[in-house]
């Protein structure tokens, strides 16, 4: 889980190899942790992976969560 503040802006990202369905979840779940510790909402939460299983496709955009399959396709605010 990496979090990033650009412009004032939170962003709560996870780089991996590989995500399954399990993974997306488990992302999802890290993301809100993270929120409810520091009392503040992510602007946007990503999953940049080469490898992104079809199931976990359909659960991140069930759960709002922007997916790349390469660093280089995020677009900035």
């Amino acid at each position: 889980l990496d979090v990033i503040v650009m412009n004032s802006s939170l962003i709560v990202c996870e780089l991996k190899s590989s995500i399954d369905k399990a993974g997306m979840y488990s992302f999802e779940r890290k993301a809100r942790f993270y929120e409810r510790r520091h009392g503040r909402r992510a602007d946007r939460l990503m999953v940049i992976s080469p490898m992104i299983d079809a199931r976990a496709r359909q659960v991140g955009e069930r759960l709002g969560i922007e997916m790349y399959g390469d660093s280089i396709q995020v677009e900035t605010l």
